[in-house]
């Protein structure tokens, strides 16, 4: 009894293992699990080295924008750096907490003004 009990147990731990394999792997790629920071890549990383990062999750800070009619470039900075991001959906709130999905890119003119790199949003939480 206590062989076939332990059999269950084993199981059962197997499904659920299984199933959380399952939920964060579908999380992951809808961006859930970046959503909360976790897989985003420091903006240091992606300033580096642009043209590795086709499409990246970064998370940070705003704290400079550039804009108008919700179009423009918000500036995003984490422990390790910041990065200009363009956008065509709005700028966020000032010291608000973003996460960023998008292409990292090299030498853009926004307005009249340079940024170094940057990345063009696809989409943010």
């Amino acid at each position: 009894m206590n062989k076939q009990l332990g059999q269950k147990v084993r199981q059962g731990s197997l499904v659920l293992l299984l199933g959380l394999g399952l939920m964060l792997g579908g999380a992951s790629g809808c961006g859930q699990l970046a959503r909360l920071g976790i897989g985003t890549t420091p903006i240091a990383t992606v300033a580096q080295k642009p043209t590795q990062h086709a499409d990246v999750w970064i998370r940070g800070q705003v704290v400079n924008q550039v804009g108008v009619f919700g179009q423009g470039v918000y500036e995003l900075q984490d422990n390790s750096g910041s990065i200009w991001v363009i956008t065509d959906k709005g700028i966020p709130a000032m010291n608000s907490t973003v996460t960023v999905r998008g292409k990292a890119q090299e030498g853009i003119t926004v307005g009249g003004r340079a940024f170094g790199v940057s990345l063009v949003e696809a989409e943010r939480y």
